[in-house]
């Protein structure tokens, strides 16, 4: 190989090495860590995010509106799913009309509760995913 062919494969590289750091990222949003550095106890309740990581001081919220895409990402999500199971609900339970409207009610209202925690870990880690530190914006 001359020296122009092997510059072509260092970007190939890179964008292999990008899957294992997405995984990463993924994994520690879905347990509820910190995305930056996989620490514990982000949450001081179910509904709120610290300021800081406990454990690297990293700032969530870097400015006002940071997790408007967490919000979408959860609706959407939740929303979806509760379709999704009341759906397969028509198809396959023999539930009445009420049952059904009850049911999809209480999922509608109940996923994007039990959504939001992984919603804002998950809008992080797809942030620092896209936007390394260090990077340029």
């Amino acid at each position: 190989m001359d020296e122009g062919s092997a510059g072509n494969v260092q970007p190939a590289t890179r964008v292999i090495d990008a899957h294992p750091r997405a995984g990463l990222l993924l994994r520690r949003a879905l347990t509820l860590r910190c995305p930056y550095c996989g620490g514990s106890r982000v949450f001081s309740s179910w509904l709120t995010l610290k300021e800081r990581c406990p454990s690297c001081q990293s700032l969530f919220e870097r400015e006002d509106g940071y997790f408007v895409g967490g919000y979408a990402i959860n609706l959407i999500v939740a929303e979806f799913l509760a379709f999704g199971i009341v759906l397969c609900l028509i198809l396959f339970a023999d539930l009445s009309t009420l049952q059904l409207q009850i049911t999809g009610a209480l999922l509608a209202l109940g996923l994007p509760i039990l959504f939001f925690p992984f919603s804002r870990t998950v809008w992080i880690a797809l942030d620092l995913f896209l936007h390394p530190p260090g990077g340029e914006r």
